[in-house]
């Protein structure tokens, strides 16, 4: 068990800060924040020493679900297996989130895979075939709104987060896949996005011009996700519930636009399925649960929650893999360029 760590005022506008500018220098950041450079990389420091907040990167999520496949896979299991099944899942680099969950399933995976060949082969292949499985469902993401980097804190002053603008981020890249050649650099920026253009040349064996240029690329045509994540259990928000719902498909923009305005949202999606419209939010407590549901019927009458479910325990987030407390321990770099996993028992 590690030791207890309570954030303060400072402590949740650094965060805040990396959430906005995850890049940001230290400089940068105390300059925002009224402190020294060194108090504000002390305090950082401090925090992912801790698990409680980390930065780390992936291929943007709108962007991918567009080009690729990005799939939401819900998966029943036999109680007592339940953790073995978890332990398999875990590692594979291209399961990027892992959720368990109630109401109705016991696992809900997130996925990113190149084509709709390699779903098929991880879905009826693999996980169908994992000792445990008693069903899986399919959904794919047909267009993704918002994702957990978008989410803040909420801990800055408007004239704070106005210092911030210029870190904004940059509106997807319109034609073009990611490069071949970054693929390396989108690996080392998992474990800890606020690596040094030097630490990243030294790790992807490249020239510190050439580092830069791709990670400026990336940055800029949108393609790759900087985040700033933090731990739900002390972040004031310790409650996740997944919500479905069906939305006309002529009102389906609308309603999920203004939806990214209320401050528990952490992803909203359209997805394939009878419902269209995934929502994950953060709350404060388990009763908010209601109140949100109650805004929503009231805010959006054409909107029909059908399902909703609490989030037992995050196994894994984005490619880090979280304890019971939900402070990240390690992590396995998002990587949906991956070999998938063999069949159980060494089938191909």
């Amino acid at each position: 068990m590690r030791d207890s760590f309570t954030l303060d005022e400072i402590d949740l506008a650094v965060i805040n800060v990396m959430q906005i500018a995850p890049r940001a220098t230290w400089k940068e950041v105390g300059k925002v924040l009224g402190i020294s450079a060194a108090t504000a990389a002390r305090r950082w420091a401090a925090l992912t020493t801790h698990g409680i907040a980390w930065v780390t990167a992936y291929p943007s999520l709108s962007v991918w679900s567009e080009r690729h496949f990005l799939a939401f896979i819900e998966v029943d299991c036999e109680p007592s297996d339940r953790g073995c099944v978890v332990d398999a899942l875990v590692e594979v680099p291209q399961v990027v989130s892992i959720s368990q969950v109630a109401s109705g399933r016991d696992l809900f995976l997130t996925l990113l895979v190149p084509d709709l060949q390699s779903l098929s082969r991880f879905t009826l292949d693999h996980i169908s075939q994992l000792p445990g499985v008693r069903g899986t469902r399919t959904y794919t993401a047909t267009h993704f709104y918002s994702e957990g980097s978008k989410w803040r804190l909420r801990a800055l002053s408007p004239a704070q987060r106005g210092h911030l603008t210029r870190y904004a981020p940059s509106t997807p890249a319109s034609a073009g896949g990611f490069p071949d050649a970054c693929r390396d650099l989108l690996l080392h920026l998992s474990a800890d996005g606020r690596r040094t253009i030097a630490e990243l040349a030294e790790l992807t064996a490249t020239s510190v011009a050439t580092t830069r240029r791709r990670l400026e690329r990336l940055i800029r045509d949108g393609l790759v996700s900087l985040r700033c994540d933090i731990s739900d259990s002390i972040s004031g928000w310790p409650v996740c519930a997944h919500l479905w719902a069906r939305v006309p498909p002529n009102d389906l923009d609308r309603i999920a636009q203004t939806l990214l305005t209320l401050p528990e949202i952490r992803m909203c999606a359209a997805i394939t399925g009878t419902d269209n419209l995934l929502v994950v939010v953060w709350l404060r407590s388990l009763a908010d649960s209601q109140r949100l549901e109650s805004r929503l019927a009231e805010r959006y009458p054409t909107l029909t929650l059908t399902e909703r479910a609490i989030v037992m325990r995050t196994t894994k987030r984005m490619g880090h893999i979280l304890d019971t407390a939900g402070r990240t321990t390690h992590t396995i770099p998002v990587n949906p360029w991956a070999e998938l996993p063999s069949e159980p028992g060494g089938g191909g």
